[in-house]
C-alpha cells in the first residue's frame, strides 16, 4: 500500500475509532502494515506519532461535545473513549489549562479557534487582537520571533493568527500570537517571546464559521523554533490548505488563571497499551 494512502486509512480508523479501546495493532492491521512501519510514516506524514494524533482528536470531540452539546461531563468523557472521569479531568486540564467544566464558560467558545475537518471556526479580528492575561512567567527572560507568512491564495477578509505554543498539536492558548489581516506575504514580529523551543503555527481563515475545508489555511513549523534571551529568531510559514490528514485543532483565547505548564506526554499517546484506561 502506498504510504500516504496508508496514513490516511490510519487516520479515518482514528476518527472512525477514538471512543474504543483502541491500540496501534489494531489500527496497522486495518491497513495491512506493520505496527513499526505505520508508527514511523505516519510521524512522517502528520508529525505526530498515532498515539497522540488518536489523544488530539479525543480531546478535540471532548472539546466540541463541551461547547455544543447539555451532555454531562461523565457521559462525555466515556463517549470520547475514557473509562475514568477522574483520569480524563486531570489530562484535560493538564494539556487545556482549564477544566472540563470551566471550558464550558461563554468566552471559551467565544474565543475559539478551531480547524479541522467538520468544524473550522475563527473569531472577529478585533476580539483576536484584544489584550489577553496570561500568568506571569517569573520574569523569564524573553526574545523577538520576526517571519513572512506565505498564502497560496489571497482571500480579501481573511483572518491570520499566528502563535507560538507547546506542543505541535497545541490544546491550548498560545504563549504569545497576534493577529492580523491576512495577505498573500504577511510579515509579523512577536516580541516577548519567552526563551527556549516552540512550535510556530499559523492558521487563516474569514472570520466565523468557515463550513469549506478548502477556505482554511495553516502551517506548523516542522522543526521546533528556538529562541533565546535578547535575541531575534526568524521563521518562515509557506501556507496550505488544510489536508485530511491534519489533527484536529482547537484552541480558546480565553483568559483564565489555570493556564498549565506543557504536557509533553500522555500515558494515552504509547501505544500499543490500551489507551482507553
Amino acid at each position: 500500500m502506498e504510504v500516504r494512502e496508508a496514513v490516511r486509512q490510519a487516520v479515518a480508523t482514528i476518527h472512525r475509532r477514538f471512543s474504543e479501546p483502541i491500540t496501534l495493532t489494531d489500527i496497522a492491521a486495518e491497513v495491512f502494515v506493520s505496527p513499526f512501519h505505520l508508527s514511523r510514516v505516519f510521524s512522517q506524514e502528520t508529525g505526530v506519532p498515532p498515539g497522540r494524533y488518536l489523544t488530539a482528536v479525543r480531546m478535540f470531540e471532548a472539546k466540541k461535545r463541551l461547547l455544543t452539546s447539555s451532555m454531562t461531563v461523565c457521559d462525555i468523557v466515556y463517549s470520547v473513549g475514557y473509562n475514568s472521569v477522574g483520569t480524563f479531568t486531570s489530562r484535560f486540564t493538564r494539556a487545556v489549562g482549564m477544566s472540563p467544566r470551566q471550558y464550558r464558560q461563554p468566552e471559551v467558545e467565544r474565543l475559539l479557534v478551531a480547524a479541522s475537518g467538520e468544524l473550522n471556526r475563527m473569531p472577529a479580528l478585533g476580539e483576536l487582537m484584544a489584550p489577553t492575561r496570561r500568568p506571569p512567567s517569573a520574569h523569564r527572560p524573553t526574545g523577538t520571533l520576526n517571519g513572512v507568512v506565505e498564502l497560496p491564495r489571497h482571500a480579501p477578509g481573511t483572518t491570520l493568527l499566528i502563535g507560538v505554543y507547546h506542543e505541535h498539536v497545541p490544546q491550548q492558548a498560545p504563549v504569545v500570537h497576534m493577529a492580523l489581516p491576512a495577505d498573500t506575504r504577511t510579515h509579523f514580529s512577536l516580541t516577548g517571546v519567552p526563551y527556549g523551543s516552540w512550535t510556530v503555527m499559523a492558521i487563516a481563515m474569514r472570520a466565523g464559521i468557515a463550513e469549506n475545508r478548502e477556505n482554511v489555511f495553516l502551517c506548523s513549523s516542522p522543526n521546533r523554533i528556538s529562541v533565546s534571551p535578547g535575541s531575534t529568531s526568524w521563521t518562515r510559514l509557506p501556507m496550505r490548505r488544510l489536508s485530511p490528514t491534519d489533527a484536529p485543532i482547537a484552541v480558546t483565547l480565553a483568559d483564565t488563571s489555570l493556564r498549565s505548564l506543557p504536557a509533553h506526554t500522555y500515558e494515552a499517546d504509547r501505544f500499543p497499551a490500551l489507551v482507553g484506561s
